[in-house]
């Protein structure tokens, strides 16, 4: 799913970048620095969703579907310059830090775009134009080598120019009437014809501009901004009982939960078991003009009406579990009923356009699904919300039963498609969607902490993330030992994700009883228990199948013994009411759970861990790696998004993304390639035994600093707008700085067990932050998390000049 390293031989045979802007050649795929990007452009479309939250009236609609647009066209141009320049070369990845800035400033100023006031509508703007004019200026110095193309290139630019010009003229405009209009409505009115005069010029340029040199790259690129926006929608269906963890957990609100998941994996199927694998081929064996201009007009285009879908879903997913939480004041209405039905309407007929442009296919399901959407429109508004729910899950189902029986025979080429095309031997969308599931896991184990807010709730926190990777890392161990297309790999997988997000609903209700509710521990212990008997049954599945295999008899008695342990814990709150006492002795419970669950599998014989494919193993953590930082992403957005943007907010969201663009550079830029690589140049046993250290048990420690990062930032951002002076909690400034000395720390551990060798900048960084940190508690909040940014970003920058040929050697030297 990502790519591993570049594509040309030039590259390859060569030690150092060729220049600081080196062009795509061959067929790359797509890089994790641009899912990184992707991770924070789906945070600022799902952010629309809050102003449809504030004002989901016919005006509230048009505003977020301007929104939309805007920052569709910002992220197809991102799309379009990875295409044909490599962002993992020369200044390249600097040039993306700073997108990913500008994106995250998007998102949050997003909702506050048509707000009064200036700040806010020109932080939006400014924004928009900068991630356009990059994307721009850098196509210009690679593709602009004679007059003719640079002519070509350059009129690429009046699109822009124009937009720009009326954005800005909406945002400036004066506090009195225009031609009769207030400020708002012209602003409006200048926001849709900017909108028409950028994607007019789209239109207009034609195929000389929109030259695609990877076809790989581009589907893969808009395969996976849907995969992670699917994400998004499940977050929006878990954070709809507020992310404070203080809402009541009812059967109603499971229910609902779990009839929301069907209506995702439904539309997922849609797109990536069917749609997807069949238009593929269709853009690889198109060339020159006629490629570029399906993929503008299949993936650029078509693609829209399917985000704006799910950013519709998400917004009447939430609002409809929040009516039946009784967490909202917000009635159920006619209008809220149709944007959740019409949502899913409009992702339908962008995946019919997507189809027909690439394969000439009507999907009959689709156009059932489309038809379904309408009749039940008029009728979900009438009904509860919990009813709503149960229509809309019982249409999509007909929609993939009927595609699967009834249409079978009218799609049997496209079925046949699918069949020969099969799998590739990377990580699969199915898997990355567990991931996702799992993201939404990582957000409430920091919920949990901020419930609390103190040592205990952190180290409860901690706890709780430890049998949250032990689940993970055991469906993990399963697809690659059996292959992630095997049946019962597959039957797993719904489980999994059905238990896995009841589990995270529950989280922040681990170690206490909220009244009115079911009680989380109960819950928490259920669903965790039921993932490990699907797993350790899939297990002892394969061992029967494969002599070669041990029962999983140990691993059984592990975890059983573990899930009894977490049964007396969840006892004790329940009896008890969770007092101070009992939740500590809870708390002892669960560490001792977590012990044994983690102390129990290591002694296994190393042949029990063995890996099918080296490859598949270490992109399946660095993916996970990449998900905690999203839930860092998430964090920032999170903590923010009722603030007033300041000048101060600014500044801090700003030095909250370069302290994290730091982290990611410390692992994603050599050390992953490095790893990887000695991983492969080891061989039976050690081989065995490096994975499982390195990647199942040392990875666990990085996760959990960057969780307790997360926990500090949101700590840290949430008194910004208490004044200029105000510092952190005391507790929020510690986990700020001490939750990167820990990942620091852990992946010095990681390094130490892979490469033998220690980074001695990174230990010494690790010491100063921590040395630093007791004395910095005084420090305002906005200037804690400057002072943070700077120091990562200059670790960052004098270990990258020393040990830049050595980094440049491993980067480019992996295939």
């Amino acid at each position: 799913m990502a790519d591993r390293g570049p594509a040309d031989p030039a590259a390859v045979a060569t030690d150092r970048p060729p220049g600081l802007v080196v062009p795509v050649t061959g067929s790359p795929g797509v890089h994790r620095l641009e899912l990184f990007l992707d991770l924070v452009f789906v945070y600022a479309f799902l952010n629309v969703s809050e102003l449809l939250m504030a004002d989901h009236s016919a005006s509230g609609l048009l505003q977020a579907i301007l929104i939309v647009l805007l920052i569709w066209r910002s992220w197809t141009a991102c799309a379009w310059l990875g295409n044909i320049v490599r962002l993992d070369r020369g200044i390249m990845p600097m040039v993306v830090f700073a997108i990913v800035v500008l994106v995250l400033l998007l998102g949050v100023a997003g909702p506050a775009a048509f707000a009064d006031g200036l700040v806010g509508p020109l932080v939006f703007v400014v924004g928009f134009i900068l991630v356009r004019a990059s994307a721009l200026v850098f196509t210009v110095h690679v593709r602009g080598d004679g007059a003719a193309d640079r002519r070509q290139v350059w009129r690429a630019a009046w699109p822009l120019v124009g937009s720009a010009a009326l954005l800005l003229g909406g945002v400036l405009l004066p506090p009195d009437p225009v031609a009769g209009l207030a400020q708002h409505d012209l602003r409006v009115v200048l926001f849709c014809l900017a909108i028409v005069v950028d994607f007019a010029g789209l239109r207009a340029l034609g195929t000389g501009i929109w030259q695609i040199v990877s076809a790989r790259h581009w589907a893969e690129r808009h395969s996976l901004i849907i995969l992670v926006a699917f994400g998004e929608t499940i977050l929006s269906v878990g954070i709809s009982n507020g992310l404070n963890g203080s809402a009541p957990i009812t059967w109603p609100v499971v229910a609902g939960s779990l009839l929301s998941m069907v209506v995702v994996v439904v539309l997922w199927w849609t797109y990536f078991d069917i749609a997807r694998p069949a238009a593929e081929p269709a853009l690889e064996s198109a060339e020159g003009a006629v490629r570029s201009v399906l993929g503008r007009d299949a993936y650029s285009l078509a693609h829209l009406p399917m985000i704006g879908g799910l950013i519709l879903l998400a917004f009447g997913l939430k609002h409809a579990l929040m009516t039946i939480g009784d967490v909202t004041d917000h009635p159920w209405e006619d209008s809220t009923a149709a944007l959740l039905f019409l949502g899913v309407a409009l992702y339908l007929v962008g995946l019919i356009g997507f189809e027909w442009r690439t394969i000439r296919l009507l999907g009959r399901g689709p156009l059932l699904g489309v038809a379904l959407m309408l009749v039940l429109t008029p009728v979900a508004g009438r009904v509860s919300a919990l009813g709503a729910l149960i229509m809309l899950a019982a249409s999509v189902s007909v929609l993939m039963i009927s595609d699967l029986t009834v249409f079978r025979r009218r799609h049997g080429e496209l079925h046949e498609v699918v069949a020969r095309l099969g799998q590739a031997g990377g990580v699969t969308p199915r898997e990355l969607f567990v991931d996702l599931v799992f993201v939404y896991a990582f957000i409430q184990v920091t919920v949990l902490m901020i419930r609390e807010s103190s040592v205990l709730g952190v180290g409860q926190g901690l706890a709780v993330l430890a049998l949250l990777w032990w689940a993970w890392c055991g469906y993990t161990r399963s697809a690659n030992a059996y292959g992630v297309q095997a049946d019962p790999v597959r039957a797993t997988v719904l489980g999994i994700v059905a238990f896995t997000l009841v589990m995270s609903i529950a989280i922040p209700q681990s170690f206490g009883l909220v009244e009115g509710g079911l009680p989380g521990p109960v819950v928490v212990v259920t669903c965790y228990g039921s993932i490990r008997v699907l797993q350790v049954g899939l297990m002892w599945r394969a061992a029967r199948l494969d002599p070669e295999r041990r029962r999983p008899t140990r691993v059984a008695v592990v975890s059983g013994v573990a899930v009894l342990l977490l049964a007396a814990s969840a006892a004790v709150t329940v009896r008890t009411g969770g007092s101070a006492r009992a939740e500590a002795a809870a708390t002892c419970l669960w560490i001792a759970a977590v012990v044994v669950e983690l102390t129990g599998s290591y002694p296994n014989r190393v042949w029990s861990w063995r890996i099918r494919s080296v490859e598949h193993w270490t992109d399946r953590y660095a993916l996970i790696m990449l998900i905690a930082l999203g839930e860092v992403i998430i964090a920032t957005g999170v903590s923010v998004v009722d603030q007033p943007l300041t000048g101060r907010l600014i500044l801090a969201i700003l030095a909250s993304t370069v302290a994290l663009c730091s982290l990611w550079w410390s692992y994603f830029d050599s050390d992953l390639h490095i790893a990887d690589r000695a991983v492969r140049s080891c061989v039976g046993a050690d081989r065995y035994a490096m994975a499982r250290d390195a990647y199942t048990y040392l990875h666990l420690p990085m996760v959990a600093g960057l969780m307790v990062f997360a926990f500090g930032l949101r700590e840290t951002l949430s008194v910004i707008h208490e004044g200029p002076n105000v510092s952190a909690p005391t507790l929020g400034h510690f986990a700020l700085y001490l939750g990167v000395v820990g990942y620091f720390l852990a992946n010095q551990v990681f390094w130490r067990r892979t490469r033998r060798k220690v980074g001695w900048y990174r230990v010494s960084s690790a010491l100063l932050l921590a040395v630093l940190t007791p004395f910095t508690t005084w420090l305002p909040a906005t200037w804690a998390i400057v002072l943070l940014a700077v120091l990562g970003a200059g670790f960052a920058t004098l270990e990258t000049l020393r040990s830049a040929d050595r980094r440049s050697v491993h980067r480019f030297s992996t295939v």
